[in-house]
């Protein structure tokens, strides 16, 4: 049975690629599938805007199979954004293609992977 609260909010794709949203427990999270190119990051900036009070989001990548640095540019902005108001941001991917960029460029701060949505949950405990 799924409650409302996991049901999707949004749906959203493009060729090649889709974004859901959705609640989950104390967080959203925004789930990409396929490959975001820099084609992709305008629209992909433009759907990622979390509801206002809302401070901790993750972006489940496990079916993400390319991400560029635009996109990346764009998840980073969020990050960021969420941070200075006080939130918490995480990826969650096992996939190379997305997780081997964050960390050669050092983002593990900002925006963590993590590989799977039940090690963000344990890492930001109660809210």
């Amino acid at each position: 049975m799924t409650t409302d609260a996991a049901r999707p909010r949004q749906r959203f794709s493009g060729d090649g690629w889709s974004l859901e949203a959705h609640e989950t427990g104390d967080f959203s999270v925004y789930t990409l599938r396929g490959e975001f190119d820099f084609a992709v990051s305008p629209r992909l900036a433009d759907l990622l805007t979390p509801d206002d009070g809302v401070t901790r989001v993750v972006a489940d990548m496990t079916e993400v199979r390319y991400c560029d640095s635009s996109c990346l540019q764009v998840l980073l902005r969020l990050a960021r954004r969420l941070h200075a108001a006080g939130g918490r941001f995480a990826v969650v991917t096992a996939e190379p293609a997305v997780s081997r960029p964050i960390t050669l460029l050092g983002l593990g701060d900002v925006m963590p992977v993590h590989p799977a949505l039940e090690s963000v949950e344990t890492s930001w405990g109660a809210a």
